[in-house]
Formats: C-alpha cells, structure tokens, sequence
C-alpha cells in the first residue's frame, strides 16, 4: 500500500516583506499530508510505531475543539488501524464543529469534559483507563519523548546550517524537539518562537534546560489570546498566499509571518542572516469529511 505522506521540502521564500533581508527560507510542512502535516505527523510518526511494535490498541489524546493534533490523530489512527479516543476541553452545548466532525468521520471517539477537569489529563485517563494495560496516553499537542524525538529529525534533514529558525508555537514540543537537535549537533543556530498563545510564560520554563542564546520566545503576536481572529489578520493571511502561492492558517503560521515581518521591520534579524521558517500547516478548512 502507498504511503499517503510525503517528503516535505524547503524552498526559497519570495515575499516583498522580507527583501531586507538576503536569505529566507520556508520548510513546507505543509506538504506531508493534508490532515497529518507540518509537526503533526513529526510528533505522531515515532508513538505510531511504538504503538504498532507493542502491539497496543488505543491511543488516548487530548485537546481543544479546534485541535489540529487531534484531527491528525484520528485520520492516523484509522489508517493504522489504531482505536483512537480524545478528550475536548470543554462541554459547552454547541453544534458540531468541522474539526469533530472529521475526528469522527475516522473513527474516534470524542469524550468532552469540563475545563476544571481537563486540566488534570492524568487523572481523566485513570478514570477511563486505570485498569487497561493496552492503552497509551499522548499528552495534549502530541507532547511526548518520542514526539521530541520526531521533531529533532528536522535539524538532520537540513542541508545547510541557519543563523535562526521560527516556527509558531503551541506546547512547545516541536521547538523543543529542534532545540534537541540543535544542541545535539552543537550548531550556532537560534530558535525563534512566536506564541499563539497569550502570557504562556510555561513555555520559557519549558526550554530553560538549553543555552539561553539559542533560542527566543516572542510573547507579543497572540493578537488577543490563542484562536483570536481578526480582520486584518485574514487579510494578511489572504495577501501572503496570493503574493507566494503558499497558504496560511490564521492561528499559527499567519500570526508567524506578521510577526516575522515586524521583527524583520525592527532589526532583530541582520540582512544576511539566514533564516528558516517552518510551515507547520494546520489547513483543516480546506479539508472535506
């Protein structure tokens, strides 16, 4: 059977926003597949295999309602024929969202909680699952040892060494996982993350075991809080893509490129740096059921 992810690839980033500077680069994520793209499959592919070699039959997640962790989730649980169940934050009476619905639609089974409850993960898998032993519990965002490990594997795909790569950031775990691969290689290179989310400040405790000069964690670009959307926002989002022809998704990589233009606009970045910036996709609104 043929796989249906493939190679992502880096290519040449031609946006009129960032002329100043000589060398920018994207890594098209984007490009593995249309649910389980960018990061998402980084952090699943390893835990998949695990899940496979062990012999183990469900894999328990968490997430939003909007979670693009737990679509990619569902869709790779179907076609590996992996029983899939996710616990959504919040149990609010509200129509179905597309995101639900497509979880559904391969299989998985959605279980919605309370926000107070939620935030113990562990304590809401034991009640579900304290006497299987056949069950694995995969952190929110896909965070996990081996999802780091799939996230270091960028740094060796590389075929060149960047003064500074930006990636949008949710948990972490994909930034933490390149800071892995950074320090592992012993490279110059400083990650750059822009939050999606406001006052995250777990996200500095979280990579304050690395060098405090390799990497960056930019506060300021969450436009209100995670999900919000505005106007001007889409507009970027919709002139970025006519402009490039790489689309954008407003809650992560078009708040990444305004906020790289900014950066760009205030010197943080010298002209001949080279940079990378990850498309970590998240295109689920293109996708039908």
């Amino acid at each position: 059977m043929q796989s249906p992810f493939h190679d992502s690839y880096i290519e040449p980033l031609k946006y009129s926003a960032f002329e100043k500077i000589k060398h920018v680069d994207i890594l098209r994520d984007d490009q593995i597949h249309p649910v389980v793209c960018g990061n998402k499959w980084r952090k699943l592919k390893h835990v998949i295999a695990y899940l496979q070699t062990h012999q183990i039959k469900r894999l328990v997640t968490f997430g939003g309602a909007y979670s693009n962790h737990v679509v990619a989730t569902a869709f790779a649980g179907d076609y590996f024929g992996i029983q899939t169940h996710a616990f959504i934050r919040g149990d609010e009476v509200r129509p179905m969202n597309h995101y639900e619905a497509l979880c559904l639609a391969h299989g998985m089974q959605l279980t919605h909680v309370d926000r107070n409850s939620y935030r113990d993960k562990q304590v809401l898998f034991n009640q579900y699952y304290e006497q299987q032993q056949d069950v694995f519990f995969l952190d929110e965002g896909g965070n996990h040892p081996l999802a780091l490990e799939g996230c270091a594997e960028i740094i060796s795909e590389l075929k060149m060494v960047y003064d500074y790569i930006v990636l949008p950031l949710g948990t972490g775990t994909t930034m933490e996982g390149l800071l892995m691969g950074i320090q592992e290689k012993a490279l110059p290179t400083k990650v750059v993350g822009i939050s999606s989310l406001k006052n995250n400040t777990s996200l500095n405790e979280r990579m304050a075991r690395f060098d405090s000069n390799s990497w960056d964690i930019m506060h300021d670009y969450h436009r209100g809080k995670y999900g919000a959307i505005d106007s001007e926002l889409i507009a970027y989002c919709n002139h970025f893509h006519t402009a490039t022809d790489i689309p954008l998704e407003p809650v992560y990589t078009g708040k990444m490129m305004m906020a790289v233009e900014d950066l760009i606009n205030k010197d943080y970045f010298k002209s001949d740096d080279k940079i990378l910036l990850i498309h970590t996709g998240g295109l689920l609104s293109a996708v039908k059921q």
